[in-house]
């Protein structure tokens, strides 16, 4: 679930790989949330996507808790499961984490404007 949270949605081979854990388990672990209503997902061809159900009764007591859990986790950790690239970066770029990306001020696009003459 502290997967889940800090990173919105999770396949279960990511989340076992991340923790190194066992696929199955985790599949099931994530099953039996779905039944109980913890957790939704959705296919995406052949893959299961999971996410905290939006619905959940007790969705903001969860979260939480949840938050609570993840001030124990070694900053580390937390680091890693708040980044969200899924493909190598190059060597020559820097590594931009995900609470930095809110800071950045978007750049404004230059387009060239032409005039039409009649």
């Amino acid at each position: 679930m502290i997967y889940l949270l800090l990173r919105e949605r999770g396949y279960g081979k990511a989340i076992a790989e991340f923790y190194s854990s066992s696929q199955n388990a985790i599949q099931k672990q994530l099953i039996r949330m779905e039944e109980d209503g913890v957790v939704v997902s959705r296919a995406i061809g052949k893959l299961q996507e999971y996410e905290l159900n939006p619905r959940y009764p007790f969705l903001v007591q969860l979260t939480a808790l949840i938050r609570k859990a993840i001030e124990a986790y070694p900053q580390d950790l937390i680091t890693k499961l708040t980044m969200t690239r899924n493909r190598p970066r190059k060597a020559e770029k820097p590594v931009v984490y995900a609470d930095e990306k809110s800071l950045k001020v978007p750049r404004s696009k230059t387009t060239k404007q032409t005039k039409l003459t009649l």
